[in-house]
């Protein structure tokens, strides 16, 4: 990669993370056809928005504070991590409860997600809600990010040792144990605790990749690129032909989480941070105004989605209409981006 600061690379990734935080308001809206649809792929494809959510997430916690931390003292950083991630597990049922209250009682003329308890049954929802059995599906993502944080102590410590093979083993053997014993959680902390281990080596690995030949080095950032278009157009040509919510794959599958998407998420990663390393200038000059600002404030934009997504669901019936859905899809992209601006709004929900 070109010699560049070290503050570009994490400016990357903010737009990158902004990026995904953008698709997942358009899936979890869920009305289609619009013409984001080509570039999200309805949230079907053989890889999603959240696989490259959670992977950004453990590569940020792995350089952030695991590497540019290396010298501090671990128990300041488990203390604070920790108290992120019960932060967040507490927002999970705040959400949770919410959107299943307006779920249950409010008029709605959109769908809404399904919610597996019978209603009123209040007691049942919060046993499965706190036994990990049900989380709403439009703020997901918190329950897994509150475990993963509290266990990343633990690597840290590991990689301060250069322990990091223990890391892909225990990862290894939790992914197996999850898919035997359907615990979601162990299934997702591989794509959350491998990228943490490449965080705590990236400066090294950015070190190796410029000391390659020129041509050796275009090779490594193109192929990624190359490999993803090429499976993304491939994806989508096999999904497409379905209507939204029939196409169900067995080999990339996210239920339970395949070796396949697992191995896919990684080079679709890798893929889009090119590409995004490349598009940098451009992206810099045309979307400034919003991926950063989404990607800087991912879990404040994540938890605020709800917001517009409800009301959208409350005031709109639902429509076959191309440039309509395109049109509503927009505006909620929009009310959130505004929301983010409101005063203070990061005192009272978590960034």
């Amino acid at each position: 990669m070109p010699e560049q600061p070290k503050t570009t690379r994490l400016v990357t990734l903010d737009y990158l993370r902004g990026f995904f935080i953008t698709v997942i308001i358009i899936d979890h809206l869920w009305r289609w056809p619009n013409l984001f649809q080509y570039v999200t792929g309805r949230g079907e494809l053989w890889v999603s928005a959240a696989e490259g959510f959670v992977i950004i997430s453990g590569l940020l916690v792995g350089y952030v504070h695991g590497f540019k931390k290396r010298h501090q003292p671990l128990l300041p950083i488990a203390k604070k991590l920790s108290l992120r991630g019960i932060m967040l597990f507490a927002w999970m049922v705040i959400t949770t409860l919410t959107l299943v209250w307006a779920t249950w009682y409010l008029p709605m003329k959109g769908n809404m997600a399904y919610i597996p308890v019978e209603k009123d049954n209040w007691n049942l929802l919060w046993q499965n809600m706190i036994h990990l059995d049900y989380v709403h599906s439009l703020t997901h993502f918190l329950y897994l990010y509150a475990i993963f944080l509290v266990i990343s102590p633990f690597a840290i410590w590991l990689l301060r040792r250069s322990w990091w093979w223990i890391i892909v083993i225990a990862s290894g053997v939790l992914w197996w144990h999850g898919l035997v014993f359907d615990t979601e959680w162990q299934q997702w902390q591989v794509v959350f605790f491998i990228p943490a281990i490449i965080g705590y080596y990236l400066d090294s690995i950015l070190i190796f990749i410029r000391s390659l030949q020129p041509r050796l080095r275009h090779l490594v950032r193109i192929a990624p690129i190359l490999v993803m278009f090429t499976t993304f157009m491939w994806s989508m040509q096999v999904v497409f032909a379905y209507e939204p919510g029939v196409y169900d794959d067995l080999v990339f599958s996210r239920d339970p989480l395949s070796l396949s998407s697992i191995a896919l998420s990684f080079v679709w990663f890798a893929g889009l941070l090119s590409l995004f390393q490349y598009l940098l200038p451009w992206l810099k000059k045309t979307a400034s105004w919003i991926l950063p600002v989404f990607g800087e404030r991912s879990l404040t934009a994540y938890i605020l989605h709800t917001v517009p997504l409800v009301a959208c669901q409350l005031l709109l019936v639902n429509t076959t209409g191309l440039w309509i859905n395109t049109f509503i899809t927009t505006l909620c992209i929009l009310i959130t981006w505004l929301l983010l601006k409101v005063p203070h709004i990061n005192k009272l929900i978590p960034r």
